[in-house]
Formats: structure tokens, sequence, C-alpha cells
């Protein structure tokens, strides 16, 4: 009986085996890392980026190099998001026995839908060099509990490094009553959408338009109501121009317009063709226009070189007459 029962035990073991399933069952898909000069952080995906992997024997270890590529730091300008590279030392010995641990083959059987964010680590050795290491995980890609995290904050910070990538909060353009960049949403194709009978079950009634939208949607304020205007000025930098506008904007400065003027400028910005016309050019100016009212404010955007659209209230693609250029240029 006992060996019947064995048996069936040593067959369950192979069957779970053959899909990965039991941690330490199998070969390691994991080779030695290759020595690299220097940490990239954030990674990258080109060809000659470092593969992950394991520490090599003989490389001798002085200290680990964490990335954070979802880091943000703030300084005199605002809130930047960026990397963020960590020089951890102290005892090595637990990390290095941790990342030797080994990772399971990858299974064949169902693994469960869920993204696992997995450090990004280096290993740098006496001689200057660095290892990007590939930590152990089970048959489905999870990080596998080998008392890493534990033995890397048992480490010293001994220096920490921020690459800024994008100022992702502006102090300078909070002050002035702007976003941190001028903003390109528009509402595409709408007019295209068919919103008949056919597309309702039969002895239905069709909705009226306004109760498709759970709010009013902004439109040009009437002149009298207008009392001023906030132009908020910004650079456009886009390495590929698309209907949605240019990619990333910086401000740069504001102005202010009278009632009178701010009249104008909606005046002209009322004469807007219905549709943009089809461009591809980038854009290198932006202005929003904050229209300040007696109910408030809207918002609209024009592009002052490149396709020279107009983003009206309603968040539409328009484009923008030349005499609303003219105005809203800056005098340099």
């Amino acid at each position: 009986m006992r060996r019947i029962m064995a048996s069936a035990l040593l067959g369950s073991a192979m069957l779970l085996a053959g899909c990965g399933l039991i941690p330490g069952v199998g070969t390691d898909p994991r080779i030695d890392a290759s020595p690299v000069a220097q940490v990239a952080c954030p990674e990258t995906y080109e060809a000659d980026y470092a593969e992950a992997g394991l520490v090599p024997d003989g490389f001798t270890a002085v200290a680990v190099l964490r990335c954070d590529p979802y880091a943000s730091q703030e300084d005199a300008d605002g809130t930047w998001s960026g990397a963020l590279l960590e020089r951890r030392e102290g005892d090595l010995r637990p990390v290095l026995a941790a990342l030797a641990q080994p990772s399971d083959s990858p299974s064949t059987g169902p693994c469960p839908a869920i993204a696992y964010l997995i450090p990004e680590l280096w290993i740098e050795g006496e001689d200057g060099t660095v290892v990007r290491v590939a930590i152990p995980t089970d048959g489905c890609g999870a990080p596998k509990p080998v008392g890493l995290d534990e033995a890397l904050e048992s480490l010293d910070v001994a220096e920490e490094t921020f690459f800024p990538t994008a100022l992702v909060e502006s102090n300078s353009a909070n002050m002035a009553g702007c976003d941190t960049q001028a903003q390109f949403l528009v509402i595409a194709g709408l007019d295209d959408i068919d919103l008949g009978t056919e597309q309702l079950p039969s002895g239905s009634t069709p909705l009226p338009e306004d109760a498709l939208i759970p709010m009013a949607v902004p439109a040009w304020p009437d002149a009298d109501a207008i009392t001023g205007a906030r132009l908020c000025d910004y650079t456009a930098e886009s390495s590929a121009q698309s209907t949605s506008g240019t990619d990333t904007t910086t401000f740069v400065g504001v102005r202010e317009l009278d009632a009178d003027a701010a009249q104008d400028l909606t005046a002209l910005a009322r004469t807007a063709p219905a549709d943009a016309r089809s461009c591809t050019a980038a854009a290198t100016a932006v202005v929003v226009v904050h229209l300040e009212h007696t109910g408030g404010e809207v918002a609209a955007t024009v592009e002052l070189d490149g396709c020279t659209r107009l983003i009206d209230p309603s968040m539409r693609a328009r484009t923008a007459p030349a005499e609303l250029l003219t105005l809203l240029t800056p005098i340099t």
C-alpha cells in the first residue's frame, strides 16, 4: 500500500514538474550576466542593452544598484518625473544568496493574468564593471519569496542619483494660473455617429441628444459676458505630429487681456472653419486662452504655427483664422 502511494506521489510530482509548477524543479532559465561598463537607468530596449542574468562566478560584488524608473523629485521649478538610481552598500551576502536561488522553468499550464513590477537591479564589481541581475521567478514569471526585499532593505543607501525626464507640475505655471502643459484633448468623429432609431431595439424611443452627455458641453460665452482673458504661452516639441496635437509642451509665460481685447479675440475665434484642415506639421508655439466671463471660465487651445489648429471650448479641432493668430502671437 505504501509503495502504491509513493508511486502516486512521484507521478504527481513529475506531472507538476513538467508544468514548471514545483519551485526549484527543472532547469533554471537564467544564464550568467555579462559585465558591462555602466548602468542604464531606466532600462532601455536597444539591441546591445545588457541582458539580465545570474551573477557570474568570480565576480566580486561591492555594491547593489537599484533603479526605480517611476520616481519623482521636487526642486525650485516644481515636480519632475524620472528615474532614481540608488547605490546600496553593506553585507551583500544575503542579497547574493537570494539572487542565487533558482528560477522555475516556464510553466506550460495556466497562469494568472497579473502584471508584476520586478525591481531593476545591478551588482557592481570591485573592478568597476556592473552586471544586470534577474531575480528568481516561478513558472508564471512571478517573483519568488526568497527574502530579497528584506536583504535589500538591510543595506545602507550610500548614494542617490535622479534622472529627470519631464516636469509634471510647474511652480511658475501654477502661480500664473496655468496648466503645466497645454492640453490637446479633442473630441473627434462625434458628428459621424448615427444615433438614429435603427441602433435601438424595436419599439424603443430615442433619447434626446442632450441626454447622451452627462454634462453640458462648454461653448463660447456671449460677448457682453466676457470680462477678460488669460493667455498661457507654451513652446512645443513633437517627434511625430498627430491629429491629437503635439507630444510635449513647456510653459514659458502668461499674458492678460482686458474685456475689449478678449471680446475681439472671441469674435475672431467664432469665425474658425468647422473642421481642421488635414495637416501633419509640428507646432513650436502654443497658447491656451482662458476666457473669463460672468459665468466662470472656458478654455481654448491654439497652435500659433504648424497646423495652426484651434481646439475650441467644446474640444473640437478647427483651423485658426489668420487674424486670430496675429492677435495671439506674443510681441517680441
